[in-house]
């Protein structure tokens, strides 16, 4: 094969024939200016670096202040609250990073209202059926949660299927999440919602006047009158295009705080004052949140909580430099944890998670435990719903108007695919065969308790080390010789949808961090960026561009030379972006200062 001309052909198509995915126009695609010197920053200082990072969140409580106070949004709030009243659905449709964040806040919400039956256990049909009201899905179906369904994302069909088999109809909810509007499969789900009479939401996070102008798929829904939309932008991300940061904080901020003040409301119409007391804690006024959110970062940025997080982000740079391996043990916070793991694959071009019969595939840097289930009870303790995976055959997807190779190999994501993948507390030698292999216990607010404490402490000895990173509100007792500790003061709410917040924050940086002090960030460009659909090789392309400084046309035939010339078990040698501009002479190691 005559790999340049390939190239140079390759380049052609997607110049011409997919402008809908060359989003350098989109502001969440765009480098912030308050992180581009992160990776030389951080270099240097791990705490100046951190606090660089959490700089790119200040903007989120006066964008979500303005959005509480719109009438739109006390609407979403109104009718979240006539869901439960009547028993609807309210249902999250997202995709990607904003997909796992939808099937948080579902289970956030199912966990408080099945907890209440131990408290009230008279009411434990009734809590039942409002722990039901709430439900998720992501493109993909539950598997994604662990690994992107790659190229889902871009049917309307695929999404409105989705939409139909959740038996949707009037007076339920949908919310769509979503960031620039250009997957076709949430847009999908948003307008057969609506066309099925249900109470439509779309909230997204870029302004809505450039998706107008760029995104065909987004004006779809912004031109249906019915669906009633939420603007949450927020500005550019702490590291360029990584919306599984800034993009869907917001979102989870924003909406999860709607979910608990709707709660709220219901609890106090339908339960006595001595009821309420027993469940001991309520929701805050919606402008609360944003306050609290603001006293969050700060608290995240100074004394004891900074020194922390930098000791973290050692911690985790220390062993993958010496080609060492990361295990997270945690049973209260499993998904939030495990979202933020799966995420850094296609961001930072590492191996994603295996599954427990593969003994071929590299193994993830980071992996996560629960110490208390094991593995089929751990993926129900997840999603704290039955998993949804998806059965579609050749012929669904041949209706569906799916690509030819879809229809010739259906992807396994079927719910017997999630359990493959081995969350549990057996024993999993593959953590610890590599050296070194550490074992991190995660302390929030108190979550490690004797149980979690007696499996760490069997299982650490397998591996060359240990440490618990206690966070939130850390009590004197020690755990364990080695801790890190990052203590901040959260309110504790029906769904402690804060305590979430600061987890996902916490976590998004430590991985974000490490990856900028191991070198695989350039400035605040994530150059090792692994190119798994067409948004990401527009991304590829325009780092090259920007770094390279040349035409994102001829960057587009340098990505795709890269792309077409590498070996299939070479994928997670390096990125494509990073061989491409060796090959250019740009030197992706040197320092911004040099």
């Amino acid at each position: 094969m005559d790999y340049r001309e390939a190239a140079k052909k390759a380049a052609k198509n997607f110049f011409e024939n997919e402008k809908q995915f060359h989003l350098g126009v989109i502001p969440t695609e765009q480098p912030n200016p308050k992180t581009r010197t992160l990776s030389s920053t951080i270099a240097k200082d791990t705490e100046a670096g951190v606090r660089m990072i959490l700089s790119a969140d200040e903007s989120i409580p006066e964008v979500v202040r303005r959005a509480f106070k719109t009438p739109e949004f006390q609407k979403f709030v109104d009718d979240v609250k006539k869901a439960i009243d009547n028993r609807k659905t309210v249902l999250f449709s997202s995709v990607g990073a904003s997909g796992r964040m939808a099937i948080t806040l579902d289970a956030m919400w199912r966990y408080f209202w099945t907890s209440l039956i131990q408290k009230l256990p008279e009411k434990k049909q009734l809590f039942m059926e409002i722990s039901e009201v709430s439900n998720s899905f992501t493109t993909g179906g539950d598997r994604a949660l662990v690994h992107s369904v790659e190229n889902f994302e871009d049917y309307l069909t695929f999404g409105r299927e989705q939409v139909r088999e959740a038996g949707l109809g009037p007076g339920d909810v949908l919310v769509g999440l979503a960031e620039c509007g250009l997957s076709a499969s949430i847009n999908g789900s948003v307008l057969e919602a609506e066309e099925r009479g249900c109470t439509t939401y779309y909230f997204y996070t870029n302004p809505e006047d450039i998706l107008c102008k760029y995104v065909d798929r987004a004006r779809l829904s912004f031109e249906r009158e019915n669906i009633t939309k939420v603007n949450l932008f927020v500005g550019n991300m702490a590291v360029a295009g990584s919306t599984r940061m800034q993009s869907a904080t917001v979102q989870l901020l924003a909406v999860g705080a709607a979910m608990e003040v709707a709660g709220w409301r219901w609890l106090k119409e339908n339960l006595n004052e001595d009821e309420l007391k027993v469940i001991g804690q309520g929701a805050l006024e919606l402008e609360e949140y944003t306050y609290e959110f603001e006293r969050l970062i700060k608290e995240l940025s100074t004394g004891e909580a900074v020194k922390g997080l930098a000791k973290a982000v050692e911690y985790e740079t220390n062993t993958y430099n010496q080609k060492g391996l990361i295990t997270y043990c945690t049973h209260d916070y499993l998904l939030d944890i495990l979202t933020d793991t799966t995420e850094r694959q296609p961001t930072f071009t590492l191996p994603p998670f295996r599954k427990f019969d593969d003994h071929e595939s590299p193994v993830s840097w980071a992996y996560i435990k629960d110490p208390l289930y094991p593995n089929k009870v751990a993926w129900q303790h997840v999603f704290r719903r039955p998993i949804k995976g998806l059965d579609w055959t050749a012929e669904d997807y041949k209706r569906l108007g799916a690509a030819e190779d879809i229809i010739n190999n259906p992807p396994k994501i079927s719910t017997e695919e999630v359990f493959k993948y081995n969350i549990g507390y057996e024993d999993d030698p593959s953590r610890y065969m590599r050296h070194p292999a550490h074992l991190v216990c995660l302390d929030i607010n108190g979550s490690a308790n004797e149980d979690v404490m007696n499996w760490f402490n069997t299982n650490v000895k397998k591996f060359d080390g240990g440490v618990v990173i206690r966070m939130g509100d850390i009590s004197d007792k020690k755990l364990y010789e080695n801790e890190i500790h990052i203590p901040v003061k959260l309110p504790r709410t029906i769904t402690d949808l804060m305590t979430h917040v600061m987890v996902k924050i916490a976590f998004n940086l430590l991985s974000t961090a490490t990856m900028a002090k191991m070198g695989r960030i350039w400035g605040n460009w994530m150059i090792q960026v692994l190119p798994t659909n067409k948004k990401l090789i527009d991304r590829s392309t325009r780092i090259i561009a920007n770094l390279a400084n040349i035409p994102y046309e001829q960057a587009l035939e340098e990505f795709f030379y890269s792309y077409l010339t590498r070996k299939k078990d070479e994928v997670y040698k390096e990125s494509y972006v990073v061989e491409t501009l060796r090959r250019l002479g740009f030197d992706p190691a040197k320092s911004l200062d040099e």
